[in-house]
């Protein structure tokens, strides 16, 4: 009897957090976004709404692609029809405007994801026209100017800087105490822009040149919250 009032209690309490879960179901999301890629990328979808049919996703060389929309739980999934699951984003719920950028693994795993997702807040709130912001991926610690104002950048993504029409932006780093060229370029906004500069690892082994990709485009309307 006790053995089984034992087994009884065990029971129960395994299956506590299974029914917790079901009460609980993950919040349905509603989200605009963009993606883009820093390698050549094509075959790819993701599922608009759940149990619904696939839909392709369009990437541009050196821009956004266009702009999509998706409500449903988290993770949004891309996927490609031959392997499934390529690349997993989880956008937090108070993005409304998200770029997806995706970097492809290297050296590529040997199954499952073939892309990590950076998930950026795209809105005219967090980026207004007038400004550039970059993402350091080089794996190089890099500091400049830009026009006349100093930087130092840190991993991953900067906070936006003004830019009033154009101005060079120059970046260097340090090897061995002595201080190399990075990277250098002329930043050029029209009227409503704005700019996004992915800085990426050098495309030679032991190379301090990085490689670069540099996004322009005007800033989006904001979604309407549901």
């Amino acid at each position: 009897m006790a053995h089984a009032l034992r087994y009884l209690i065990c029971t129960l309490l395994l299956g506590l957090p299974f029914a917790t879960r079901a009460q609980h179901p993950t919040p349905e999301q509603h989200v605009r976004f963009t993606v883009f890629c820093t390698r050549p990328a094509t075959g790819l979808a993701f599922v608009p709404r759940a149990a619904g049919a696939a839909q392709p996703l369009v990437f541009y060389p050196t821009a956004r692609s266009p702009r999509y929309d998706y409500r449903g739980a988290m993770p949004l999934r891309i996927v490609d029809s031959r392997t499934g699951t390529v690349a997993e984003a989880t956008v937090p719920p108070a993005i409304a405007e998200a770029l997806l950028v995706l970097v492809p693994y290297e050296p590529p795993l040997s199954v499952g994801l073939r892309y990590r997702v950076f998930v950026l807040d795209d809105s005219a709130a967090r980026q207004p026209p007038g400004t550039l912001a970059i993402i350091n991926l080089s794996g190089l610690a890099l500091s400049g100017t830009l026009g006349e104002q100093p930087l130092t950048l840190v991993d991953g993504l900067n906070p936006a800087l003004p830019v009033s029409h154009a101005a060079k932006l120059t970046l260097r780093t340090l090897f061995k105490s002595r201080s190399y060229q990075a990277y250098a370029c002329e930043i050029a906004l029209g009227k409503g822009e704005r700019a996004l500069l992915l800085l990426l690892p050098p495309f030679y082994k032991g190379s301090l040149e990085v490689q670069s990709r540099l996004l322009t485009d005007a800033t989006p309307a904001p979604t309407p919250r549901p």
